[in-house]
């Protein structure tokens, strides 16, 4: 079926199952780290669409896996410095958290020029630059040379995709992840950025990266979600029902992991199950009624 108009409860399925899949992969590491909190969590995005930034430590300090093989010395580098506590980043975050923010800025422009290869610093300059100097267009370059670093930076991939539709550079952000997408052909995570990124203007030619990135492993319902959604969009409804039932799979367990652990979050996962199941049944109604 080519040329499908979107029916409006679909379309705004759509829209709600995309702003909760940006915190998705906050809140899974918040669950698989054991890093549960009273009340809500600061990483979450919620389903009434009141989004909450993730703090930047939580920003900073994310350490991804899968990253052995691709670039082993500058790896080695970037788990050393995400797993260590620099003082000179505990003060810049001190300073910074404090309100002295060009004191702050100082001493990570400073840390960043002597330790290149330093992930943590740079994300927390990337940080600084977009909220507090507004200057986006110098938070995108630090982010571009930590996913040069490690492929994988799940945190970094997430910004430079917000930061390239704020700067309207949607066309140069898709060409510099599939450079990057060829360049490293084990590094899932920026195989999902492209293809994430890709489903909003070639949904059809998306659907092969968000396949690889089905292979994720904290992260497989979020990818199975964004591969119905592309699915969808490119009209093949079959593949779309069948994504979003892998996804609907992995979050029952998941709930059901999240009740014997006595987890925080049950709520949201019970809402994410609700939004995949109407998914699902949307789409096969309107499978039916072709």
């Amino acid at each position: 079926m080519t040329n499908m108009k979107t029916k409006s409860p679909i379309r705004r399925l759509l829209v709600i199952l995309a702003i909760v899949a940006v915190g998705w992969s906050w809140y899974k590491h918040m669950l698989d780290s054991g890093e549960h909190r009273e009340g809500p969590s600061e990483e979450l995005i919620f389903l009434n669409s009141k989004s909450k930034i993730p703090a930047r430590s939580e920003l900073t300090n994310q350490d991804t896996q899968g990253q052995d093989s691709i670039h082993n010395s500058r790896d080695t580098a970037n788990r050393q410095s995400d797993q260590t506590v620099d003082p000179a980043m505990a003060e810049a975050q001190g300073l910074i958290d404090k309100g002295m923010i060009t004191e702050g800025t100082a001493i990570l422009e400073d840390l960043v020029k002597r330790e290149p290869y330093n992930t943590q610093a740079m994300m927390e300059l990337a940080m600084v630059y977009t909220l507090d100097y507004k200057t986006p267009v110098k938070a995108r370059q630090l982010l571009e040379k930590v996913v040069d670093i490690n492929p994988n930076h799940r945190a970094a991939l997430n910004e430079l995709e917000l930061l390239y539709n704020e700067l309207g550079a949607q066309s140069d952000g898709l060409a510099w992840l599939h450079l990057k997408s060829e360049q490293f052909p084990e590094a899932l995570e920026v195989q999902f950025a492209y293809g994430r990124m890709l489903a909003n203007t070639d949904p059809d030619g998306a659907i092969p990266w968000l396949v690889k990135a089905t292979q994720i492993p904290d992260d497989r319902e979020h990818a199975f979600n964004e591969l119905g959604m592309a699915a969808f969009k490119a009209g093949k409804i079959a593949m779309a029902i069948d994504a979003w039932s892998q996804a609907l799979q992995l979050a029952e367990a998941d709930l059901e992991k999240a009740k014997a652990a006595g987890d925080h979050g049950i709520d949201l996962l019970e809402d994410r199950i609700k939004v995949t199941r109407t998914f699902i049944s949307d789409a096969r109604k309107q499978t039916s009624a072709q």
